[in-house]
């Protein structure tokens, strides 16, 4: 599912099962076609700085040399930065054990670490984990309830473990909060569709059109 450029960008066609994870990582720079949710976080590409860790504690940069981290945590072990941007690294490179692994230790240092919640749920997400991607989107938004770009993937995570009502009433959520949220209103057509409603499906397809094109409803 996954074609990931860590200096470009991730394009990726969404696809009528909402099977596209819309959620992009913290440590990740991205843009995704007909996608919901990006960093909630601007992101920047991280400098070249091959004989020195950044002085920074921005966590949307990725490791550029992550021997240098590496060797960093050997006297550093507990600085949660340094990991997150490893992280990111492992990821971009489709690592996913390694990446896994560092943002789990970032929160063993620190359980209310807002990104390596979000990095988790969206890495399970990708190596559809969905239960594993459902408990850290849910541990997300209760830190994040207005967040309407998660509860989209949380959406699609109950819907892709046979629980389309959960979904729907997400997605419904979502749209209270941000009527003019275009994914919302496309995920809710594709469950509506997929549950028999199709009448209400067609509507809220109309509505994401309307949205994707800038006309009035």
């Amino acid at each position: 599912m996954l074609n990931l450029i860590a200096t470009l960008v991730n394009f990726l066609t969404f696809m009528p099962a909402i099977k596209i994870r819309t959620a992009f990582l913290y440590f990740f720079i991205a843009v995704s076609v007909q996608s919901c949710n990006y960093s909630s976080k601007e992101t920047q590409n991280l400098q070249n700085q091959p004989n020195a860790v950044p002085k920074t504690d921005d966590p949307t940069q990725i490791a550029d040399n992550p021997a240098t981290y590496l060797k960093a945590l050997e006297t550093d072990s507990l600085n949660t930065a340094i990991r997150l941007k490893l992280a990111g690294y492992y990821y971009s490179n489709q690592d996913f054990e390694k990446s896994l692994y560092q943002n789990h230790t970032v929160l063993h240092i620190d359980k209310e670490n807002l990104a390596a919640i979000f990095n988790l749920g969206n890495i399970y997400y990708d190596t559809q984990q969905f239960a594993q991607a459902i408990k850290y989107y849910e541990q997300f938004l209760s830190r994040d309830k207005n967040n309407c770009n998660v509860r989209c993937d949380l959406a699609t995570c109950y819907l892709s473990t046979n629980n389309p009502n959960k979904a729907m009433s997400l997605l419904r959520e979502n749209i209270k909060i941000d009527a003019s949220h275009p994914q919302s209103h496309y995920n809710l057509s594709v469950v509506l569709s997929q549950t028999g409603k199709t009448a209400e499906a067609d509507q809220e397809m109309k509505i994401y059109k309307s949205l994707q094109s800038g006309m009035p409803r």
